[in-house]
């Protein structure tokens, strides 16, 4: 048979033997590699460099390798104060987020901790729903009685 005298369900059998003889392999995610540009090496290390990630103004980001000279680091035009506590380790290699509006580096570490409460959230929003569920539950069976009630006073009225 040719081509063009094949049926459509004979066409939709030869594609899946064609996909399961070669079947669609996926992509390996990549791990994240620092940029060469962030890379600090050991003489960098002793001489003080740490890896600079710069958030910019526009919501760029950009890896950098900066000395602290005086618990300050200079990028380009602005001077932002350094910490021990600002620091963050990246494979064993100091690591810091400055975003360019601020002062001081950001640390992700001293945010307030908003998930705490999590467990008693969902706790509670479990418990409600089996109320609703109760409580409608309740409704419906009163509705029933009096529809009852209301069929045998007027089966008794009328005869």
């Amino acid at each position: 048979m040719t081509e063009e005298n094949l049926t459509l369900s004979e066409k939709v059998d030869r594609l899946t033997q064609l996909i399961e003889k070669n079947p669609i392999k996926k992509r390996k995610e990549r791990m994240f590699r620092m940029p060469f540009s962030g890379r600090v090496g050991r003489g960098h290390l002793k001489k003080g460099f740490v890896t600079v990630l710069e958030i910019a103004e526009n919501g760029s980001a950009s890896f950098t390798k900066k000395q602290i000279v005086d618990s300050t680091i200079k990028l380009r035009d602005t001077y932002h104060s350094v910490d021990d506590k600002d620091c963050l380790n990246y494979k064993g290699k100091p690591l810091i987020i400055i975003p360019k509006k601020s002062e001081n580096p950001y640390n992700p570490n001293y945010v307030k901790n908003t998930t705490f409460s999590q467990k008693h959230i969902m706790s509670r929003m479990m418990n409600e729903t089996i109320n609703k569920a109760k409580t409608i539950g309740i409704a419906g069976i009163s509705i029933g009685v009096v529809i009852l009630v209301g069929i045998v006073i007027y089966a008794l009225i009328s005869g």
